[in-house]
């Protein structure tokens, strides 16, 4: 009698996606070292090609594991965090884009705002 689990739908989605982050990497890097030996205009735009559609294929990854991954995973937490930084970095960038166009009182509430989301961001990363 077989024991063996099968993976989940939800497993198998995940796993599908990481597959073909790996793929697309092994493809960039095959790229990247033959531009890297033989240069050529070619070579380039293929290296940017691969490096474009690596990086789609790891942004389809993240969604994959956040949506259908189990939240007690490693996985899951590694990609929770990272887009919790991304966006709490995107947000300061904002804050401080726009810091000097309200009033003084305001001013020093988004300061107080953008030093606590880089307290957080400090804490995630050590996470």
């Amino acid at each position: 009698m077989n024991t063996e689990r099968l993976p989940t739908i939800a497993e198998s989605i995940v796993t599908s996606r990481l597959l073909i982050v790996q793929s697309k990497r092994l493809l960039l890097a095959s790229a990247a070292r033959r531009f890297g030996l033989h240069g050529g205009d070619s070579l380039g735009k293929r290296s940017e090609h691969f490096r474009a559609d690596a990086a789609r294929a790891h942004k389809s990854y993240q969604t994959a594991v956040l949506t259908w991954g189990q939240t007690t995973s490693h996985e899951f937490r590694i990609v929770a965090y990272t887009s919790l930084i991304v966006l709490a970095e995107k947000l300061i960038f904002e804050l401080r884009g726009t810091i000097g166009a309200v009033a003084a009182g305001d001013r020093v509430e988004m300061a107080t705002e953008v030093e606590v989301l880089e307290d957080l961001i400090k804490e995630w990363r050590q996470r």
